[in-house]
């Protein structure tokens, strides 16, 4: 076994570097509840990387937490940060200030910390799945937790994962007799999957009716030619369809043209008719401005208030026909009056003229707007026709070849695959024999060795009662039997299994105790074993009252965790045990350090005192 304790517990708080020292046999945290004692023992295997491990408030106050720890002959500080907890774990060789470094999660190509942790204790890691002998199975059988020990029997395991860590511990599992494992394994499936593979395609052969190795070939034979003669058709005719739409598309940039020309059209004609309307209201305004020089142009032989014809006699033509008063100037405005409307006859003219050729430009701008509507109508209905008539036609002719040959197509897969499954039949009935021989070469080859190390786990099994029943009898002499299974390492006292007990309580703590104290007593005993003299304990009084026997249990359980941590093995150093609890049952001899705590001094130095819960 390798030698195992752990000296301090470190912790940065404020970029400076508090520790907690155990530097007894049996150090004892003890005082007020929610004064810090778990938060210490959760963090020593968080910072491993753990599962199941909690960083609770106080230790993620901490921007570093880890231990020092002598493992064997070396000694190592390990450290990991809590503001980035995927950062890697650093180990420390104290000695040599060799630095390494490893990852919270394991992956391909790095072991995890918990893993190099492992790897130095000495214990293998064996096994596959979930009863993969890692720390995280370890951890009940080093660390005994409170909310476990009244009620779980060792933190709970399953019973395969309790088999293959307990195996490995009773130094009866180890790498040889694992390979062998491994082997069997293999080969068993490799054997179990040829044939279930093999009964598979037999099955489905009957369920389905299939034909024969030479009525498939002939299939396969048949059906190829019709599927080569189908591809062609299908080639052909997506060669046609394809001509076909090449002048389908010629016809439609035709509908596209006529289409841009009557847009053209009809805006020509729309500007035509614009300017037409223009020309006549300017024309309808040449006229009004003649008819009205017309109007103010009156005859001067007629009255102008009653039109009766006016005495012109003796009046000459400066003369006023109404008034007969000479005017000089009438004769100037009468040839000013008829210029005015001379102009304005020939500028109603002209503008009449205009607004003619206008509306003739709008008639036929209108005219070729029809035009182009019917060469558009026309183009359209030839597009039309011809996607109906001719291309539809063909695009069914050729959907319809390459439906044939797709069909054709699967048929010849499961054709195909019917014709594997026939080969892959017969390989597998020529490499049964072989595979049959070589899986029970494998099993004889581990059963073998299970032989061998299962009288190892019987003899140290037995030692290992024998020790549990010593134990046990310190704290309640009426126990007169205690045993451990060699088959799946379960307990029976006094007859009845763990389990059996209706209430949880001090009982079942004094008994997971005692057998985490009895595994140690037999290490001891056996070398061999790779179990640490090493244990943490959460609460190993939990459930225990005033009674004289209950005092009497947690004396006697503070005497068997002392007896572990000052014991003697073989490499001449002690174990060691980290307790904690509210307080001790039991006198504290001289090999125990208890460490009082309390909210102004909580057990990770350097924080600040917590507040009392209000009642």
């Amino acid at each position: 076994m390798v030698a195992f304790n752990i000296e301090c517990a470190s912790f940065e708080v404020n970029e400076a570097m508090q520790e907690r020292q155990f530097d007894a046999p049996l150090t004892a945290l003890t005082g007020e509840t929610r004064s810090g004692k778990s938060t210490l023992l959760e963090a020593l295997w968080w910072t491993l990387g753990v599962g199941g491990m909690r960083l609770m408030t106080a230790a993620a106050s901490c921007s570093r937490i880890g231990f020092t720890a002598r493992i064997g002959e070396k000694r190592w500080r390990i450290m990991r940060s809590t503001v980035n907890q995927r950062e890697d774990v650093t180990f420390t060789d104290v000695t040599l200030g060799v630095k390494e470094h490893h990852p919270v999660k394991r992956s391909e190509s790095r072991r995890s910390a918990a893993d190099a942790f492992q790897d130095l204790l000495g214990i293998p890691r064996l096994g596959a799945g979930k009863s993969r002998v890692t720390m995280d199975l370890l951890i009940p059988w080093l660390y005994a937790r409170q909310r476990h020990l009244p009620n779980d029997y060792v933190g709970g395991q399953s019973k395969e994962q309790r088999i293959a860590v307990v195996r490995v511990l009773l130094g009866a599992d180890d790498e040889t007799v694992d390979a062998l494992r491994q082997e069997s394994a293999s080969k068993t499936a490799a054997w179990r999957s040829a044939k279930n593979r093999v009964n598979k395609i037999l099955r489905d052969r009957k369920e389905r009716e299939l034909p024969s190795l030479e009525d498939l070939q002939r299939r396969a034979a048949q059906w190829t030619a019709q599927h080569k003669e189908a591809s062609d058709k299908a080639r052909q005719a997506r060669a046609a369809l394809n001509g076909l739409q090449t002048k389908l598309a010629a016809l439609q940039q035709k509908v596209s043209a006529a289409e841009e020309t009557r847009r053209s059209a009809h805006k020509a004609a729309e500007e035509r008719e614009r300017t037409a309307r223009h020309l006549e209201a300017a024309a309808a305004e040449a006229r009004g401005r003649l008819a009205g020089l017309r109007e103010g142009a009156a005859d001067l032989s007629l009255c102008p208030q009653c039109v009766r014809p006016l005495d012109l006699t003796g009046l000459s033509e400066h003369d006023c026909p109404v008034c007969r008063r000479f005017d000089p100037e009438r004769v100037q405005r009468a040839e000013q009056a008829q210029s005015r409307m001379s102009g304005a006859q020939q500028a109603a003219q002209r503008a009449a003229e205009a607004a003619r050729r206008a509306a003739q430009a709008a008639d036929d701008a209108r005219a070729r707007a029809r035009e182009a509507d019917l060469a558009v109508v026309e183009a359209s209905a030839a597009a039309r026709h011809f996607a109906q008539d001719v291309v539809a036609p063909q695009q069914q002719v050729t959907i319809d070849a390459e439906a044939s040959a797709r069909e054709l197509a699967a048929r010849l897969e499961q054709n195909a695959e019917h014709l594997r499954e026939l080969a892959e039949l017969t390989e597998l009935r020529e490499r049964l024999p072989q595979l049959t021989k070589e899986k029970e070469t494998a099993e004889t080859a581990y059963s073998a060795a299970r032989q061998d190390t299962d009288l190892m786990v019987k003899k140290h099994t037995d030692l290992w009662s024998d020790n549990l029943l010593q134990r046990l009898r310190k704290c309640d002499p009426e126990i007169t039997t205690a045993s451990i299974s060699s088959e799946d390492f379960s307990i029976t006292i006094n007859g009845r299994p763990f389990d059996a007990r209706a209430v949880a309580g001090h009982a079942m703590t004094r008994i997971n105790i005692s057998v985490l104290l009895a595994l140690r007593d037999t290490a001891r005993l056996v070398p061999a074993m790779p179990v640490p003299q090493f244990l943490i304990v959460d609460g190993p009084f939990t459930g225990l009252g005033g009674s004289p026997e209950d005092q009497h249990t947690g004396t006697a359980l503070l005497a068997g965790l002392t007896e572990l941590a000052t014991a003697e093995i073989c490499s001449g150093t002690s174990g060691q045990v980290i307790i904690a609890c509210t307080e001790l049952d039991g006198p504290a001899g001289p090999a125990v350090r208890e460490i009082r705590t309390s909210l102004a001094n909580g057990a990770i130095p350097g924080l600040p005192p917590q507040q009392p819960t209000a009642a």
